[in-house]
Parts: C-alpha cells; structure tokens; sequence
C-alpha cells in the first residue's frame, strides 16, 4: 500500500503542474487582452480566475483519463521506468496541445472575443483558407509560440519522475490489492465530481461562467480546451418553450409584410465590407477615420447611426443579411446541421420577380460555406476565385485585393439583364491587413494594424463608384453598405459588449432624394432583408427576424448572442440574458460603457419577455425547418 501511496502524491504534484500551467495562460490570456477587459484590477482577476479554476479542472480531467487512469490504477507495475516513460508520454503530448489551443486562443480571441469552440476544427476553419492562413499566423504571433514552446520545456523539466529510492522492495500481496482497488474507485469517484464540475444537477457548462463574472469577462473564466471540448459533437438543440402558442405570437412574429404601395423596378447591390466596424468611419466621429470615400458617401445617403451587426464573425453576417437569420447558436447557421434547410431569402423574393441574382466573394470558392449558402438562399450565381481571371492580383492570403475585386464585380454585373440583385463581400481588411506593394505608406496607418487595410478599402469603393457612375445601370440602382462585423478596437465603447457590434448600415441611391438623411432607431443587420422587400414595393409575406428600416413604426431593436449570453438592445435599454435569467439591465442614454448595471432598479419583465418570445420563435422555426412562408 505504501508504493500505491507513493504513486498517488506523484500524481498529484504532476496533476498540479497542470493546473498552474493553465493558470499562467490564463494571466497571460487577459495581459494580452487586457485592452479588452480593461477595467479588471488584479482582486477581481483573481476572484474570476479562482473561478475558472473550477473549468481546468473539468478540462484537465476528461482530456487526461487515459493519463488519469495508468496513474492511479492499482499495481506495482507502475514502478518499470518504461511503464513511467509511456506515462509521460500521454502527458506531454495531451497536455502540451492543450496549451497550444489556449495559447492560439490569446491573439484568436481578438477577432471575435470568444474563446474558441469545435467549429474551429471543422472544414470551414481547416480548409486550405487555413493551411495558407498559417505563415502569416505563426509570422505574426511568433512570440506566443516561444512561451508555448517554454510552457512545455516547464512541464518537461519539472514533471516529477519517480524516485526508485522511494520505493518499497516488498513483494506485492494480493490482499492489499482490495484496499488500493477501494481507494481507486474513491479517487476516480472525485475526480468524475471535478469533471463534471460539482454536484449540481446538471455538468457544468459554457454558460455556467455567467456565474462568476459580467457577460463580457466570461472568456477569462473559461479556458479553450473546456469550451472546445463543451461544444463536441454540437447538433440539433431542443428548443426553449417558454410561453404557449398563442401567448407568443402576440408578443412576437416573425412574419413580415411591407406595407408600401409604391412598386419599384430598382437594381439592388449589397457591399459587405470585412471588418469594418463603425469605429474606422469619419463620418461617426467628427471626421476622424480612415474612410474619406465613405464619409463623402454617407453625405449622400440614409445613414444609421445605432446599427449593430448579428453576430462576430463573417460565417455569422451572410445569414444575418441575406435571410434576416441571425447568430443565436453556439455554431454557425452555414456549418450546423440547419445549413441545408429552405429558407427565405432577399435572391428567393426577388427571383419570384425576374431579378437576375448573383454574389461575390474573391477568396477561395468554399471559403467559410458562402459557396455553399449561396445555393441555399437562392442565388443564380456564385463568384470566387476559381472565377476570376487574373491569379496576378492574389494576394496570397484570402484572395483577390479589393481594388481589382471590385472593379472585376462592377464590369460582371454591368453586363446583367435588369433589374438584378447582386452581393459582393470584401476581403483586404482581414488579418493579416496586407496592403498592395504598390500603396504602401499611401493610407494613414493609425494605431492598429487594420487602419492601413480600411483606408486602401475605402480608396477600392471610390473606384468602384468611379466605375459604375459610368455604367447604365448605376442611377437605377439602391447601393447598401454594411460590415460582416467588428474587429480590433481602440476606444472604451467599442470595446465595450454594445460598441463591440456597432456597423454602419447605408442606403444610397444616385437618384432618390428619400434616401438621404440620418436615423436614430436601432437598426441591425437582420433589418436588411425586409428593409429591401419595403423599398422595392413587394408584399410578400416573409420570415424574417427583423424589421424595415423604412419604418420607424416598426419595433426595432437588434440581438445577438455570444459565449452563451443573448443580447437585446431596444429603445434605450440593453438587456443580457442566459436563457434562464436576465443577468444585467444597462440604461444607454445614462450608460453607453454598460458600467452600471442597472437590474435592480429597472422593470424589464416586458423586454425580457420579447427577448424570450424572440429566442422561442427563433428555434422553434429553425429546429422544424419552418423559415419559408413567403405567399404571393
């Protein structure tokens, strides 16, 4: 019993090693982000990473049960040096990919502030957008490979190696092999408690963080391995029933139908702008940005001054905009098992009405499923790279530079039937923002690294405009620009959970004077669709989450959802929620940095029931492939 003794100690140092090694991430984690969560003094650090011990633990033990188990199963075989050399082999290798995912995960986090989940590792993510991605990755962010390397020389150099002085010579008897068989099951008995993450009625989850920190700091209290592991196998959800059928209809339908009489025959274009969140345009901040063109645009046009995007990433935002389906899940509507169901569409309405529909995207056909969702919503036609005809302009990341990518979109459009309805979604300002040789030191490159890529952007949509000004179709045409959503930051408020979705969302058009002029309703990426249906005149009755933007009538608000956490911004108030509870209530005209939550003080029971009837709706309609109801 003494060696079993022996070996259960050295177990358990080895098994603290870990856990200090995933404390170190963690701190490093919120040093490298700690412009994000600005605002957290080293008492509150630690309460949430004394919190987020209680997540290493669930991670470490399931991603180290076969380490686990050759450690504490009884037996005096456990003191061959070849027995420990295979031991410490399921250890370092386990736990050195554990670290690489919460180390990837320190500088990934700042695309989408979230921690990593499975749909990373899906073929979307490691696809060959990731194997060519990965030089500028491991260019970029070199030194977070020289900690990971250090972390593992630590966990090398101070594993514990059984020490054969320490070690009894007696000859093993079967009767003590009762005694370490009770102990074994009590051990693994406790170590099934602190994966499961305690005693609760149910193991703990992503959205179990909510517990310990706002909204906004859940990424600190979890850590990648957990969530990724959380998130394994993720399929069909049941939905939520919180009211019965007739209560929800009355608090909340997605059905949609436009109200306007007046027929419209325009062409619509809609150009999403990668990355680009409200914070790079002149126009919001009295001039300072990095978009002349645009600002000069805006001028122009109906502008939206509250407009949030559905979600944070580009997978999420052609859902959002081209089906009015936003982001409420866990994995992305393109990659989950819902991906292939009919849906409404901007394409499917207006195909109904002999628009010619089309979408480009100048990176690799298959890129994140646009291809894909392109088929499904209803477009005529797909354009990517394998379209395009010159491979010179590559950039040799994502695709085409967006200069020759928009000049190559407005000569293909020009020569369309009318009226048609195209998409063109940009690329040059995703990481790693590389910029033509030939412009380098032309775009003021500010203090992030993407301001240079907005800036030569912007300079692409003026000689996109440029262009079309001289086509025949350009004054018979509704232009509306948008961003898929938001990424680096430099300001409190857009880094806060409200300015962290805050897009600009444009309607121009070279000969409508209706569309000219600012709003100050909440508007979101959602509203696009239907806000097209309202202009163009078409009554059909559709199912969209969201509203026309040409009503101010209409209930507007926006929502989204991340790291478990659903988000309502309506009227003036912001309202976090975690499915069960309402977590925090922010009044923005008092409060647009959310420091003040505001729960106690605040009725929020009627938006809280229409976030409710919202999510309901949402889920119901997307689990029994009930998102077409479109008559005509």
């Amino acid at each position: 019993m003494k060696n079993y003794l022996y070996h259960i100690k050295l177990f358990f140092y080895r098994f603290f090693i870990l856990i200090l090694l995933f404390s170190i991430s963690r701190f490093l984690f919120f040093l490298f982000n700690i412009s994000y969560f600005e605002g957290i003094g080293f008492p509150a650090f630690l309460k949430i990473h004394l919190a987020g011990i209680r997540f290493d633990l669930s991670a470490l033990f399931y991603f180290n049960i076969v380490f686990i188990l050759l450690s504490l199963i009884p037996g005096n075989f456990k003191n061959s040096k070849y027995y420990q050399k295979i031991l410490f082999v399921f250890f370092f290798i386990v736990n050195a990919l554990l670290l690489a995912t919460n180390y990837t995960d320190t500088k990934f986090f700042d695309f989408e502030h979230k921690r990593l989940t499975y749909d990373f590792f899906s073929s979307v993510w490691l696809g060959e957008d990731f194997i060519t991605l990965l030089p500028e990755f491991l260019k970029d962010y070199w030194y977070l490979i020289l900690i990971w390397i250090s972390m593992c020389f630590g966990m090398y150099k101070f594993y514990p190696k059984v020490n054969l002085r320490k070690i009894s010579r007696d000859t093993f008897r079967i009767k003590e092999l009762m005694s370490q068989v009770i102990v074994f099951i009590i051990l693994m008995g406790i170590g099934l408690v602190f994966g499961r993450g305690g005693f609760q009625l149910k193991p703990l989850r992503v959205i179990h963080a909510a517990d310990y920190t706002s909204a906004k700091n859940i990424p600190l209290v979890l850590n990648t391995p957990f969530t990724i592991m959380k998130t394994i196998g993720a399929k069909a959800f049941t939905p939520v029933h919180y009211f019965d059928a007739s209560t929800l209809d009355s608090i909340y339908s997605p059905l949609y139908t436009s109200t306007n009489q007046e027929k419209r025959n325009s062409n619509v274009v809609v150009i999403i702008l990668e990355s680009f969140s409200k914070e790079y345009i002149g126009y919001y901040h009295n001039g300072y940005g990095y978009t002349p063109f645009l600002d000069s645009l805006i001028d122009k046009s109906l502008v939206f001054n509250n407009a949030f995007a559905n979600g944070k990433r580009s997978i999420e935002a052609l859902p959002s905009i081209m089906a009015s389906l936003p982001a409420l899940t866990d994995e992305s509507y393109i990659t989950s098992t819902f991906g292939p169901n009919k849906i409404n569409s901007v394409a499917t309405a207006l195909k109904n009405y002999h628009y010619n529909t089309s979408f480009f995207h100048g990176g690799k056909n298959g890129t994140m499923g646009f291809d894909t969702f392109a088929k499904v919503a209803g477009f005529e036609k797909y354009y990517g790279l394998n379209e395009y005809p010159k491979r010179e302009d590559y950039d040799g990341n994502w695709g085409i530079y967006d200069e020759e990518y928009l000049q190559y979109f407005c000569n293909t459009i020009s020569e369309f039937n009318e009226p048609f309805f195209s998409s063109v979604f940009t690329l040059t300002s995703h990481h790693p923002y590389e910029v033509p040789a030939k412009y380098k030191n032309k775009f003021p490159k500010g203090n992030l690294k993407i301001h240079e890529s907005i800036g030569y952007t912007d300079f692409s949509l003026k000689q996109f405009f440029d262009t079309a000004k001289k086509t025949d179709w350009y004054y018979n045409t509704l232009f509306i620009i948008t961003a898929d959503h938001t990424a680096q930051a430099e300001s409190p408020y857009y880094k806060s959970k409200l300015g962290n979705y805050a897009v600009p969302i444009i309607f121009y058009h070279p000969t409508d004077s209706s569309l000219i002029g600012t709003s100050d309703i909440i508007a979101q990426q959602s509203d696009i669709y239907p806000t097209i249906l309202d202009y163009l005149g078409i009554q059909d009755t559709i199912v969209c989450f969201g509203n026309s933007l040409l009503s101010e009538e209409r209930n507007h608000f926006s929502v989204n959802y991340i790291n478990g956490i659903y988000q309502l911004i309506k009227k003036d108030t912001l309202l976090q929620f975690d499915g069960n509870n309402v977590l925090a209530v922010f009044d923005l005209k008092k409060d647009s940095l959310l420091n003040n939550n505001q729960i106690k003080n605040t009725d929020f029971k009627n938006i809280e029931a229409f976030l409710k009837a919202f999510i309901q709706s949402y889920e119901e309609r997307l689990s029994k492939n009930n998102l077409t109801k479109i008559q005509n």
